[in-house]
C-alpha cells in the first residue's frame, strides 16, 4: 500500500501533523510512540501542548514513549542532545511520560543499543513512529546503506549527518550515534513521516517515489503497509504523483 500523503501550508504544517497523530494514535488502547527529534517535529509537539494547555487534548493514555535515536555524547545533558530536546519540546505536555531514551555514556554503547531494543521488546514494540527524514535519505541514525533488518545499533554517523547537526553542535559535532534499527522502526504499526522546507524537496522524491533501496533507507517506507505522511507545499514540490 503506498503512502497516504498530506500537503498542506507551512503555517498549518504542525496543526495537520498533530491532527495526523492523534487520528493514528486512536487506534490503540494505550500507544507507544517512537519521537524523533530536529526541526522538523517541532511544529508537531508545539501543537500538542498548546492542545493540551487548552484541556483540548492529554496524553494521559498515552505509554511511556521510546527516543527513536540519539548523539553518542559524553554529557547527557548537553544542550544539542536529545535529552535536552525532549525536555524542551516534550516534557512539559500535559499527561506526557517521560521518554524512554539511549544512555549515551554507557561504558558499553553496542550493548546500550541492545538493552534499548530489548526494553522496547517488552513494551510491545511501536504502535506509532514518528519520523523526519535526513537530507541524504536517512531514518534516525539509519544512514544510507544500512540493510533493512538491521536491529538497534551503536553506528558512525555520515558527514551530511553531521554536517547537518553543526548548527547546534558548531565544530563538535558527534561522529557517532544510537539508533533503533530500521527493523524496529519499521515493524511500527503505523508510521508517521514528517518533511517541511525546500530543502527536504528532493530526497521526499526520493523516498516516495523513488527506488526501494538501501541506498535511501526513507523508501523503504513505501511497503510499509500503513504510512501516513504530512508535508508542506515546499517540501512536496519534486512530488509527480501529488497535485499542488
Amino acid at each position: 500500500m503506498a503512502p497516504r500523503i498530506t500537503v498542506t501550508r507551512a503555517e498549518t504544517f504542525g496543526a495537520a501533523a498533530c491532527r495526523e497523530l492523534l487520528d493514528l494514535a486512536v487506534e490503540f488502547e494505550g500507544p507507544v510512540l517512537g519521537l524523533a527529534t530536529g526541526n522538523t517535529p517541532i511544529p508537531l509537539y508545539e501543537s500538542l501542548a498548546q492542545r493540551a494547555l487548552s484541556g483540548e487534548i492529554t496524553l494521559a493514555r498515552f505509554r511511556p514513549p521510546f527516543a527513536i535515536d540519539e548523539y553518542a555524547v559524553g554529557n547527557p545533558n548537553h544542550p544539542c542532545a536529545n535529552r535536552a530536546f525532549f525536555a524542551r519540546y516534550w516534557d512539559h505536555i500535559s499527561g506526557s511520560k517521560l521518554v524512554q531514551q539511549f544512555d549515551p555514556t554507557a561504558a558499553d554503547l553496542s550493548a546500550e543499543a541492545d538493552s534499548f531494543a530489548e526494553r522496547l521488546a517488552e513494551a510491545g514494540g511501536l504502535d506509532l513512529a514518528i519520523l523526519g527524514v535526513g537530507i541524504n535519505g536517512h531514518l534516525a541514525f539509519n544512514e544510507p546503506g544500512t540493510p533493512r533488518d538491521r536491529q538497534a545499533m551503536f553506528t558512525e554517523l555520515t558527514a551530511q549527518t553531521r554536517a547537518s547537526a553543526a548548527a547546534c553542535f558548531g565544530e563538535t559535532v558527534p561522529t557517532h550515534g544510537l539508533t533503533l534499527g530500521l527493523a524496529e522502526i519499521l515493524a511500527a504499526r503505523r508510521v508517521l513521516l514528517l518533511a517541511n522546507g525546500a530543502l527536504k524537496a528532493d530526497v521526499v522524491a526520493r523516498a516516495l517515489e523513488g527506488p526501494v533501496s538501501a541506498d535511501c533507507p526513507a523508501s523503504f517506507l513505501q511497503e510499509h503497509p500503513h504510512c501516513s505522511v504530512v508535508l508542506d507545499a515546499a517540501a512536496a514540490e519534486r512530488l509527480v504523483r501529488v497535485g499542488r
